[in-house]
């Protein structure tokens, strides 16, 4: 029986896979090992963001200086508790934390305590100190202190929980995410993790890894070609891959054997989940291009949006479906079914930060022969460049307080190539991973289990 169409379709498939896995490929090569890109690489290409330049505040505005208490304790549900707290409050942006060797002379136990005077002598303004116990064979109780020394030696903030103790590092962050909300009035985003490939050509896996970098894993199988992992409900991991050079199919980590059903025929290129993952949306190959398509499952998908080329599909914090897709000269950014990125920038990767002052847009846009990071509202508006001169920077992720943004960078400058964490105005990035790769999400955790205690 012939079939006149099926070759035309098979060609069109190629196409489009060759497209997307090339664009993933060139992302790989300027991410990998090899020549990384320079400044004056793009000067020489032609950026098209050489009008906007990153301001030096940014990263040089003081911030205010902060302590955690030293500690004598051995037990090691005290000295991870610590090690956490520690290293969320540097990562967070929002404070100048003074290393332990500036401490005040003294012993510093659990009860001891606090010498107002000698530690305002050292310019520090508030002060953390944390504990942690074994309360009974499988239980630990993680104690939180913070102390503003312009108001005394009581604690401004002093909570108790308790949580299992295999969970005392991930609790941990819980912990340091209370700190944070004491100190600025809005509780920090490290109670969560973040997802991405790593690898190239057939070697593509997902990883999971901890918000501050800790336990970077592999969860997709090895003869996996995944690509676009995303979080789901209650924390679960699902990815689209091809197995045995088959079209790209969804998988889930309780079930990678088998892949989950969809109600629309062709390759998957993106999935993403809304806030309360009552909403999926799915970049679906169709002919000879991709479009999205949402639904209240994958199995009940319908046509969200006729752009072509719609890659990284996801949704606003308000709920809006947005993209990256065709666009007149370039690709472009695409919210509710509108651009709002400029015609003529090849804008990719866009992401979504609940800042407390305000949604924000923040998506990579290619300069010369690298890729730096822009924001804007989460309609559009004024551009704002969030990288410059450092390599390439893609795929931005936000931190689910939206006040970081984790992305891949090649810069040789500064800690390295990685995965960095920056505020989302740009300053203060420091690295956590030495690994790369491509298709960033950053969500919180499923919910703690830690139980405040009276």
């Amino acid at each position: 029986m012939k079939q006149p169409h099926r070759p035309r379709a098979l060609r069109a498939a190629h196409l489009v896979r060759g497209a997307v896995l090339g664009a993933i490929a060139l992302v790989a090569s300027i991410a990998g090992p090899g020549p990384l890109a320079h400044a004056d690489d793009a000067a020489a290409g032609g950026d098209p963001l050489a009008n906007f330049v990153v301001t030096p505040e940014q990263s040089t505005r003081p911030l205010p200086k902060i302590a955690v208490l030293p500690s004598l304790a051995p037990d090691m549900e005290d000295v991870t508790l610590r090690s956490v707290v520690r290293r969320d409050l540097e990562l967070s942006g929002e404070f100048d934390v003074i290393p332990d060797s500036e401490a005040p002379d003294g012993v510093y136990m659990s009860d001891s305590p606090i010498d107002v005077k000698a530690w305002q002598a050292k310019g520090v303004e508030a002060l953390v100190r944390v504990i942690g116990r074994k309360s009974s064979s499988d239980k630990v109780e993680l104690r939180a202190q913070a102390f503003l020394l312009n108001v005394g030696a009581d604690p401004a903030f002093d909570k108790r929980f308790e949580v299992p103790l295999d969970r005392v590092r991930s609790e941990s962050h819980y912990v340091a995410d209370q700190l944070i909300g004491a100190l600025t009035g809005s509780q920090g985003g490290f109670f969560s993790h973040l997802t991405f490939v790593s690898g190239s050509g057939s070697l593509r896996r997902v990883y999971s890894i901890d918000s501050d970098g800790f336990d970077a894993k592999p969860i997709s199988p090895s003869d996996h070609v995944a690509i676009a992992p995303a979080y789901g409900a209650d924390g679960e991991l699902f990815w689209s891959a091809s197995v045995n050079q088959d079209e790209y199919k969804i998988f889930r980590a309780t079930d990678p054997t088998h892949a989950v059903k969809t109600n629309v025929r062709g390759s998957v290129y993106g999935i993403a989940f809304n806030k309360d993952f009552s909403e999926v949306a799915a970049g679906i190959a169709t002919g000879s291009t991709i479009h999205v398509y949402t639904g209240p499952s994958f199995d009940q998908l319908k046509e969200a949006s006729t752009v072509g080329m719609a890659l990284r599909p996801g949704f606003t914090p308000t709920g809006k479906l947005a993209f990256a897709g065709e666009g007149k000269y370039g690709q472009r950014v695409y919210v509710d079914g509108k651009p709002i990125s400029p015609d003529g920038l090849f804008a990719s990767s866009p992401t979504f930060c609940r800042h407390p002052d305000g949604i924000r847009t923040v998506f990579a846009v290619g300069a010369g022969k690298a890729t730096d990071l822009v924001a804007t509202g989460e309609t559009g508006g004024q551009l704002v460049r969030l990288t410059q001169g450092a390599g390439s920077n893609s795929y931005p992720a936000c931190s689910p307080d939206g006040r970081l943004v984790a992305f891949f960078t090649t810069r040789k400058s500064g800690e390295g190539p990685g995965i960095y964490i920056m505020r989302l105005d740009g300053g203060r990035p420091k690295r956590i991973s030495t690994l790369l790769g491509d298709s960033l999400r950053w969500d919180r955790l499923p919910p703690t289990k830690a139980v405040e205690k009276k």
